[in-house]
């Protein structure tokens, strides 16, 4: 019978210190090495001619941050290993537990001891860090703000990676397990969802893949959002309390397990006959929709998913089994597999079949309250915070069409889609040939219906020309038509930069000018039909808006239909710097492109392999060159082959079609 027990043991406590004592004062060690010290030798003594010294810190974790993070995930783990391995040697279990010593005092011991030593060799790190502020050669390169900062994040994170670890090993008799299955809890809410979402794709038609994937689902995965949260300098304290009270519950539910389970379970892979079944089928449902994904994604074919299916789903079923029997003679338990495969059978079926109605339903145009349309799917889940305007990050929020107009005529473009039901492959998404689009909308009951098609544009012009043409689309798709828009308000510098002319670009710092630009470019995009944003024509420039910096605000490319730009510029003597004149070219070689070839490379380097062909046409006079170059095209293959011969740059080739050559020269390239 056990004798009465203190709080306390002395003697378990030093033998702890003695076993696990090395691991904290490795750590203090590091810690000095890969953040006091490479302050020292970064910022101390003369400062390079260059200047490269200037910026201060935003966070001390822009200090060898790699490996700040890697110690942060790494060490509370190893600590939480050697402090709790006495648990899963059944020798040191049974003669440990042996001692007139309460479980509730050995566990609650070795977690003060765990917290200790990475508590203190932080703030060793944050007094050697304030001893030496003064001493670097940049003025408040740092702060005692971000000291404390600093100390608390990596505290806090510190503790909460070691309480995930101790919360692990409790569950498990074995040590390597114990590591292994606190980075899988970590992970694997944000990793089933992923596997979940990427595998409804192939079920659902219209299934918004990339709305659903995108960083929401990085952010369950607690070591991307820590190093997003740290790397960001943007400290959330609701965040480290959050992680502070989740270690708190870690740690008492591993206090609990740890009083209940057996002595004789170490050295088994699960401690408690409960969750053994839980970890077979969680192993082979995670398998399963793994390699799913894997070979429906790789495929493209549902076929290739289903055997994605049937291959991981006993690949994990196996796996499982050995694990927990420590041996590959598992083969003979196939029942609950059967079982297994039974119930996936009927979700697929019900999945497959589409019961919710999820593939056909469009919300009626009555309960719309705004809609996005676009192809940009990741906007929708992005956010201000992610950006940093003073590095020329400067954010876009997604745009919502609320005019009853273009709501209607978005839905009846969705309607079609629907009916279509379109099936394009992954080559032509690739390819261009087809393009994802997203529908997202906002009901007046505040729910949210996004869905996510693959289109060919080709096949659906006269929807898109309706909503293309409407000035709510162009508003919203040409930011400088955005009203209010306050990304804008930073510009300080236009520049225009004209292809193929080898001159320095036209800088426009004049605000009034930079206005009068602004309003022509607004009134010929306004003026633009269908027919001119689909123009396969290169564009005469680009026009780029700059803040003070030199970052770029936005870019609108001069398009050779944009008449109002072309207008402002004669007004102002810029348009023969703005485009590449007739005078800027040498000549023109024309031929007809019989083979129907594609553009080559070669030909660039070589144009004398075009010009030299029987039947090229060279032309030398301004109005034909000037008409070429005014219909200049960006296609790969075409009717006729037209060499751009500059004076100060390269030759240039391009592809016509029949239409855009003019009928007199035609009869010439018979």
């Amino acid at each position: 019978m056990q004798s009465k027990t203190s709080l306390f043991n002395r003697g378990m406590w030093i033998q702890s210190v003695r076993n696990v004592g090395w691991v904290g004062a490795l750590y203090t060690l590091v810690l000095l090495f890969i953040v006091p010290l490479q302050i020292i030798l970064r910022y101390t003594g003369e400062v390079n001619k260059d200047g490269m010294y200037t910026e201060k810190l935003k966070t001390l974790f822009e200090v060898a941050e790699s490996l700040q993070f890697l110690f942060m995930f790494t060490v509370p783990v190893v600590l939480a290993i050697f402090l709790f391995r006495y648990i899963q040697t059944k020798s040191a279990a049974d003669y440990i537990h042996s001692l007139p010593i309460s479980r509730g005092v050995l566990f609650w011991q070795n977690v003060l001891l765990g917290i200790v030593s990475l508590v203190l060799p932080v703030i060793i790190s944050a007094i050697v860090l304030f001893l030496i502020k003064d001493s670097v050669n940049i003025e408040d390169l740092y702060t005692l703000k971000l000291i404390l900062h600093w100390a608390i994040d990596t505290i806090v994170l510190n503790i909460f990676v070691f309480s995930g670890a101790v919360f692990a090993g409790m569950f498990t008799g074995m040590s390597i397990l114990q590591g292994a299955f606190m980075y899988i809890l970590f992970i694997l809410p944000a990793a089933l969802i992923q596997f979940f979402i990427m595998n409804i794709n192939f079920y659902w038609y219209g299934f918004a893949t990339t709305y659903y994937s995108g960083q929401n689902v990085q952010k369950l995965v607690p070591f991307v959002r820590i190093i997003d949260l740290l790397d960001s300098g943007k400290e959330s304290y609701l965040s480290l309390v959050i992680y502070a009270i989740v270690a708190c519950v870690l740690c008492f539910i591993a206090f609990i397990a740890y009083r209940k389970r057996s002595l004789e379970i170490a050295t088994h892979a699960i401690a408690f006959k409960w969750l053994k079944p839980i970890f077979i089928y969680g192993l082979t449902t995670c398998s399963l929709l793994l390699w799913g994904m894997y070979f429906g994604e790789m495929k493209d074919s549902f076929k290739w998913l289903i055997f994605g299916y049937v291959f991981g789903s006993l690949l994990g079923y196996i796996l499982g089994h050995m694990i927990l029997a420590k041996t590959w003679r598992v083969f003979r338990k196939w029942k609950g597999y059967i079982l297994f495969v039974a119930v996936a059978i009927v979700i697929g079926i019900g999945l497959k079949v589409d019961v919710f109605g999820y593939s056909t339903y469009l919300p009626n145009q009555e309960n719309i309250q705004s809609v996005y349309f676009g192809e940009d799917g990741y906007s929708l889940t992005d956010n201000s915070k992610s950006h940093d305007i003073e590095q020329g990050d400067y954010y876009k929020p997604p745009y919502y069409y609320s005019s009853k107009n273009t709501i209607n005529f978005i839905r009846v473009l969705h309607k079609q889609i629907i009916k279509d039901h379109p099936n394009i492959s992954k080559r032509e998404i690739q390819s261009g040939e087809a393009r994802e689009i997203t529908f997202a909308y906002n009901l007046k009951n505040g729910k949210k219906v996004v869905r996510q098609y693959a289109v060919r544009e080709a096949d659906y012009e006269a929807f898109y020309k309706r909503i293309i043409e409407t000035p709510e689309y162009k508003n919203h798709f040409y930011y400088i038509l955005e009203p209010n828009n306050k990304n804008m308000r930073y510009v300080k510098e236009v520049q225009i930069d004209a292809m193929y002319k080898r001159s320095e670009p036209i800088t426009i710092k004049d605000s009034n000018k930079i206005e009068g630009l602004k309003e022509a470019i607004r009134k010929s995009i306004q003026n633009q039909t269908y027919e001119d944003t689909k123009s396969r024509q290169q564009s005469w420039s680009s026009i780029d808006f700059m803040d003070e910096n030199g970052q770029i605000v936005d870019s609108i490319p001069f398009e050779k239909s944009y008449k109002g730009v072309e207008k402002w510029l004669k007004q102002e003597k810029m348009f023969e710097n703005a485009r590449i004149m007739p005078e800027d070219v040498s000549n023109v070689v024309v031929l007809k492109n019989k083979d129907h070839e594609t553009l080559q490379p070669s030909w660039i380097n070589n144009p004398s392999i075009l010009t030299k062909r029987k039947g090229a046409l060279t032309i030398k006079d301004s109005k034909q060159i000037d008409y070429f170059l005014s219909h200049t095209t960006i296609q790969e293959q075409g009717d006729y082959i037209v060499v751009f011969r500059y004076k100060n740059s390269s030759p240039e080739v391009q592809m016509f079609d029949a239409n855009m050559i003019p009928t007199e020269l035609k009869e010439k390239l018979k």
